[in-house]
């Protein structure tokens, strides 16, 4: 694995959780175990995640067909700390009871994804 391959698969992570809470918030949320009420009140939100996925896919498409540079591996540190921010985030949800067992995924897809971003930005550096 290597960081352009890192870009490609965060691609299509990110383009269909943003396109699914971009199109169809409550669906996307239904399987999570969250309440119908909570559901409704946060389809704005959750609207807006899927737009900011879709804004990480279009930025990923862009570095992954970028020539190796100091900035590819600047965006790969900034993405693992954005996302360790988001797996500590999911975690303390996820352990408040307000989302069913498949809150788990998304602890274990940020977790993942900060790990192998925080690799290729803090560890292999240039090299990636």
């Amino acid at each position: 694995m290597n960081l352009n391959k890192l870009f490609m698969v965060n691609i299509f992570v990110a383009g269909i959780f943003g396109l699914g809470f971009v199109f169809a918030p409550e669906a996307m949320l239904t399987p999570y175990g969250i309440a119908a009420e909570t559901i409704s009140a946060s389809v704005m939100m959750s609207r807006l995640l899927g737009a900011s996925n879709l804004g990480f896919a279009i930025l990923f498409w862009f570095m992954m067909n970028a020539p190796a540079s100091e900035t590819k591996i600047e965006v790969a540190k900034a993405v693992s700390l954005g996302f360790g921010v988001s797996c500590l985030v999911s975690i303390v949800v996820q352990m408040s009871g307000e989302i069913g067992p498949l809150g788990w995924s998304t602890v274990a897809l940020y977790a993942i994804f900060t790990a192998a971003y925080g690799y290729f930005g803090f560890v292999k550096g240039t090299e990636a």
